[in-house]
């Protein structure tokens, strides 16, 4: 699930110099600048609390409060401060330093957990398996005499039931032949070979040796089917105005038709966009105070030992802003957008630069945005629809995950999620159906190749929503459909009613409910639209599968939020993560089952949504080598929150008066 970080490291000097726009934050929601992550680091540094050895997983920005964000105007000044997650002497301590004062807000030890996994960690473990005798006799066994064009791949351990390993930071090894050069260095598993590393000490504890399917052959090069030559990237200079100008960056913050919004990247969940805001007649309206990525969870079902543990917790195990990957224009994006780079830390809490990892664009539908033709008088009204898209890519060993932030004309905010790159595959003796393996062989995926196999696998993406409607105070409305009996001559026995319902508990929300038999709505009941209805968005879940796991699992139980597409919870600014702060080989309890058990008021409070995008993945021959962009989504319709459909308000309406239909 690993590989090396796309991102370019720097020094401090040369950071500073190349972004003096990041020298001085100019929003309280900016992220923080190269000099900023140095003296964090510096803070701590002289303070005693780390030292040389000391490894760095967060150094992010320190939210301010959000009364104090929201009441904040352009030029006041606002204090700076920086959350870290260190881990020193085995033990993982987390903390704030005030940037301004050069003080440490707080600093304490985080017991019985492991912070993420570095990028330094999955190099170190690469060099320890391939030098651990016991694993190089285990290679010479399948006939590999030397070891220069195996590729081996650190991946996240789990939670382990081996005693022997509890307490041990630990990742497991899974290794594949052919060279790094390779366009596909994850298709020729050397299966039923793992090593068990210890980071701490440095050597390999353990190794599963469960004998040795064929190594799969090469997959088809270029010249042999469409796929085409591999090339390298070369990210565009940073641009922050776009060939076309439809809308107005200043700093980190964005303006495009009625939307307003802020964004910045953070080194774990990513693309993380704030204040989101509607105008309307010479007000701002707020719609989403802050929207990230929460987790994203991957389990994959098979049971086979060297395959029971990727239950992959990408974001907290790995971080996916200092994983996001330059953007290619014309590819990831279209070529006239804006690109924006991103200074992350490291793990020795160096900045470490991201060359355009965010893109951002208009783009038309080629679909109406509204449209009637009046069959009776030949008269036609319309209007094209255009989006406005941010992006990020960030990739995760063997998948790309595109996520966009998709703004509409007509007040809708989408979340869309295309999942690419190449499956996980599993090495089997079989080459087709027709083997007398093959049922075996496929027991648990799809055989994609001659003798591999695609393991079967979900997809949970958890996204905290913190959705202020008009202010903080919101309701979350269910709207049940109801049918009802009715007597009528025309032979109709029955309609359907909507029952509203607000919902007054934490926790998860009827997450088989979703095909049709309720709609959500967050409402702001403190006032009314000109026809006296609450404000309010609807939610619209289109990819909402849940988890299958059974409860007492050990992978569900870390990742307790599958369990619903929706949970709704009281706003906590401490509460960002869907599976908690600390998921690397956790035992699970954490996150929003913790959260929601709190069981605190949520009619007419400030709430946060956790919405899911979930989908289940039976790999065919038709994803390999490589996997087609496969897309999901979830959207935020308004509801209320308009007079009228605002879209009418757009400029360059068509009118053909008198057309006919054309043959």
């Amino acid at each position: 699930m690993m590989r090396p970080s796309a991102l370019c490291r720097l020094s401090i000097a040369a950071l500073t110099a190349l972004h003096v726009a990041f020298a001085v934050a100019a929003h309280p929601l900016d992220p923080l600048s190269s000099a900023e992550i140095a003296a964090a680091v510096s803070v701590l540094r002289e303070a005693g609390d780390i030292d040389a050895e000391t490894r760095f997983a967060l150094i992010d920005l320190d939210e301010p409060i959000k009364q104090d964000v929201l009441a904040w105007q352009p030029g006041q000044p606002f204090v700076r401060k920086a959350f870290v997650v260190a881990r020193r002497d085995r033990t993982v301590f987390q903390g704030v330093v005030d940037l301004g004062a050069r003080r440490i807000e707080s600093w304490r030890s985080v017991p019985h957990v492991e912070s993420a996994i570095l990028n330094e960690e999955i190099e170190n473990a690469r060099r320890i398996t391939v030098a651990d005798s016991g694993w190089r006799a285990a290679m010479r066994r399948r006939g590999f005499d030397s070891f220069e064009g195996v590729f081996c791949a650190p991946l996240s351990a789990g939670p382990t039931g081996e005693p022997a390993e509890a307490g041990r930071r630990l990742v497991r090894v899974a290794c594949f032949a052919g060279p790094l050069g390779e366009p596909n260095i994850w298709a020729r598993p050397i299966e039923g070979l793992y090593a068990v590393v210890d980071l701490d000490e440095n050597k390999v504890i353990r190794l599963i040796d469960n004998g040795s399917p064929p190594v799969a052959s090469k997959p088809p090069q270029a010249g042999e089917t469409s796929q085409p030559q591999p090339q390298s990237v070369s990210p565009p200079a940073p641009s922050r105005t776009p060939q076309r100008a439809d809308f107005a960056v200043s700093g980190n913050e964005v303006r495009w038709k009625n939307w307003s919004f802020h964004f910045r990247m953070d080194r774990r969940a990513g693309l993380i966009l704030s204040l989101v805001r509607y105008a309307e007649a010479g007000r701002e309206r707020s719609v989403l105070y802050r929207g990230s990525l929460a987790e994203m969870f991957v389990p994959y079902m098979d049971p086979d030992p060297g395959w029971s543990f990727r239950t992959y917790m990408d974001e907290g195990e790995l971080g996916l802003g200092l994983l996001s990957s330059p953007l290619a224009p014309g590819i990831d994006c279209p070529a006239d957008a804006a690109f924006f780079e991103a200074v992350l830390p490291d793990g020795r809490g160096r900045p470490v630069l991201g060359k355009s990892v965010i893109c951002l664009f208009e783009h038309t539908t080629d679909a109406p945005l509204w449209r009637h033709y009046e069959a009776v008088n030949g008269v036609y009204r319309g209007r094209p629809a255009a989006e406005l898209v941010m992006r990020t890519i960030p990739s995760i060993g063997n998948y790309d995950y595109i996520i966009d932030w998709v703004l509409t004309e007509a007040g809708v905010i989408r979340i869309d999620v295309g999942a690419t790159g190449i499956d996980q595959v599993k090495g089997v003796r079989g080459a087709s159906m027709r083997d007398l393996s093959a049922t075996a062989d496929t027991a648990y995926g799809g055989l994609v190749a001659p003798n591999l196999v695609g393991a079967n696998h979900d997809h949970f993406l958890s996204f905290r929503l913190d959705l202020d409607i008009d202010g903080t105070a919101n309701t979350l409305m269910r709207d049940r459909l109801v049918r009802r009996t009715i007597a009528d001559r025309s032979g109709r026995h029955s309609v359907w009613q909507i029952v509203e319902e607000p919902i007054v508990a934490e926790g998860p929300l009827a997450a088989g409910a979703h095909g049709g038999s309720e709609i959500w709505r967050i409402v702001n009941p403190n006032i009314t639209n000109a026809l006296g209805q609450h404000p309010g968005y609807e939610l619209r879940p289109e990819h909402s599968a849940i988890s299958l796991l059974a409860p007492d699992d050990i992978a569900q139980r870390r990742a307790g939020f599958s369990a619903a597409s929706l949970w709704v919870t009281a706003y906590d600014p401490s509460e960002l993560y869907a599976a908690g702060p600390f998921p690397n080989q956790s035992a699970g309890g954490d996150g929003l089952p913790a959260y929601a058990a709190r069981r605190r008021p949520i009619e007419n409070a400030d709430i946060v949504l956790w919405c899911t995008i979930g989908f289940h993945h039976v790999p065919g021959p038709e994803d390999w080598p490589v996997m087609a962009t496969m897309w999901h989504s979830l959207s935020l319709a308004p509801a209320g929150f308009f007079d009228h459909n605002p879209a009418i308000d757009m400029p360059a309406a068509i009118s053909l008066s008198g057309a006919k239909p054309g043959k």
